[in-house]
């Protein structure tokens, strides 16, 4: 007996599949951890290549960056003491009490209520008082305060000659600039160690021919020229001093380097009493930075390794992966085999500088918060025999102003971390404002109380 047959056709059977089309993957065992690719590897940063010198040497470098700061304010500080114009008057001979009043004129004062006082400048002819004349022998100085030698009663500045005081004063402070500019530059191009050495042996050289000076237009040059030096060992210093630091240290270093700065500024009024000549006082700044040419002795003080690590310098970095395998075995110092290819390395042209809208904001703020704050010290230097009243006074404003200047560094430190830098660097140019104002109406009180 024979079925029958189906209705439905019977299912055909199914095609292979094309070769065109790739087969369903067939799975496997998993494949060792020895095939997968390494991932890269980190490029070495800043931060490594300060730990790569060990924590001590960090330490002790930090300290050797600092300490300079004592000498340094020898020299940048020292101007209001070369400057100091004391009391005086035109030499007379004889005794002075019977011929000074004699031999003098009275002269009134410059100022509404200001009486006057004998002149200065002038001297009777032949003792007589049928005319006033320049003084022809040169002048007798009261100093009370400061130097008893310095650049006024040395080379009498006075009379006719006062105008070269503020050309002095000027040209220190353009020699500032000077040194800022193109000494920060050749440490951004040529390296800080090298930057650094350069502007130690400029002012040890000029450090020695200021204080060899004969007379007031050389003085003047070398004065310009040692301020361009001093600037460029205090920035570049500076500059290495942070690059040395992590960055939760930055401001604890830079508060103990401007403590430094003003203990040299107390010592250096101690030296000029106990000097009481300008060019001791000069050399002494000049004499101990010669020192710290030793800081060019391989092994002492090496570049900056943030400087090489954006510099390019391959031959340099190898130094601080030799002392890691020779010295230390930490996971972290791993990063300082690997090395940054020429196309990823940071490069930073003056156009691109000036293009970039955030860093040329950041600059122009800072900048005008900068001209604005040296330009009212240096003016308060200035005009600081206007306001002081009495003889004795000028050691009193100098301590204040120093102290002054070392309590606003512990006011950073305690408050920088907390309220951030914006709101006290605002705050602090509010004061300097309201402190300028103030110090204007104090004048103008003690005047109105003279009439």
């Amino acid at each position: 007996m024979t079925s029958p047959e189906s209705p439905l056709p019977s299912p055909s059977p199914c095609p292979p599949p094309p070769s065109s089309l790739p087969s369903s993957p067939t799975p496997s065992s998993p494949t060792p951890s020895s095939s997968l690719p390494h991932p890269p590897s980190l490029p070495p940063t800043g931060e490594v290549m300060v730990l790569a010198l060990g924590r001590k040497k960090q330490r002790m470098l930090i300290g050797l960056s600092i300490l300079p700061n004592l000498f340094l304010a020898f020299l940048l500080s020292s101007d209001s003491l070369l400057t100091l114009t004391s009391p005086h008057h035109c030499r007379l001979p004889g005794p002075l009490p019977a011929v000074l009043n004699a031999s003098l004129p009275w002269e009134k004062g410059d100022r509404v209520g200001d009486s006057g006082g004998l002149s200065q400048c002038k001297q009777f002819i032949n003792g007589t008082q049928s005319g006033v004349e320049n003084c022809e022998a040169g002048w007798d100085y009261n100093v009370t305060e400061g130097l008893r030698i310095n650049i006024v009663t040395e080379w009498d500045l006075v009379c006719g000659q006062y105008w070269l005081v503020p050309v002095e004063e000027v040209s220190f402070i353009l020699g500032v600039l000077t040194g800022c500019l193109g000494l920060g530059f050749a440490a951004d191009r040529l390296g800080r160690l090298k930057t650094l050495l350069t502007s130690l042996t400029l002012s040890v050289v000029f450090g020695v021919l200021v204080c060899v000076s004969t007379a007031p237009p050389f003085f003047i040059v070398m004065r310009f020229c040692l301020a361009a030096a001093s600037a460029g060992v205090y920035l570049t210093l500076y500059i290495t001093r942070l690059e040395l630091c992590d960055p939760s240290l930055r401001l604890l270093v830079t508060m103990v380097a401007g403590l430094t700065t003003v203990a040299g500024e107390l010592l250096l009024l101690g030296f000029a009493l106990g000097y009481q000549s300008w060019r001791g006082l000069l050399g002494t700044g000049a004499a101990p930075l010669s020192l710290f040419l030793t800081y060019g002795i391989p092994g002492v003080f090496p570049e900056s390794p943030r400087w090489l690590l954006l510099s390019e310098r391959s031959a340099d970095l190898n130094s601080f992966s030799e002392r890691r395998d020779r010295g230390r075995d930490d996971e972290s110092f791993t990063e300082l085999d690997s090395e940054l290819s020429p196309s990823t390395r940071p490069h930073l042209s003056f156009p691109e500088l000036v293009h970039s809208r955030n860093i040329w904001k950041n600059i122009c703020v800072l900048g005008f918060t900068s001209f604005i704050s040296h330009g009212i010290s240096h003016c308060y230097s200035s005009f600081r025999g206007d306001v002081r009243g009495t003889a004795p006074s000028f050691y009193w404003t100098y301590l204040l102003s120093v102290c002054a200047g070392g309590g606003a560094w512990l006011l950073l430190w305690a408050t920088v971390n907390r309220c951030g830098r914006r709101g006290i660097l605002l705050l602090a140019m509010t004061m300097t404002g309201l402190a300028s104002l103030i110090l204007l109406g104090l004048m103008e009180c003690k005047l109105a109380f003279k009439i």
